[in-house]
């Protein structure tokens, strides 16, 4: 019985969702390459792909306005992993 809780116990921490989630690490990485002119945001074609995501997972519309993906916003959507499919 104590092996079938402990597989049952690590399967639920080890395999949620939330072990998945991007590291800052990997967002940063991420924002630098979205970012390449280093202005703090991302306008025009190529927000488009990322505010597309951060509707897809219902982020509230202030996080993007306008059609611009400010720095601190992309990396709120990232860690909540909005952009996991795009690499």
């Amino acid at each position: 019985m104590s092996k079938t809780l402990a597989a049952a116990l690590f399967a639920t921490v080890v395999l949620t969702p939330a072990a998945f989630a991007a590291s800052s690490e990997d967002c940063t990485a991420m924002w630098k390459k979205a970012d390449a002119k280093a202005t703090g945001k991302i306008d025009g074609d190529m927000a488009k792909p990322y505010l597309m995501a951060m509707d897809a997972m219902k982020m509230p519309a202030s996080m993007a306005k306008d059609g611009v993906v400010m720095d601190k916003e992309f990396m709120d959507a990232c860690m909540k992993d909005a952009f996991k499919d795009m690499k």
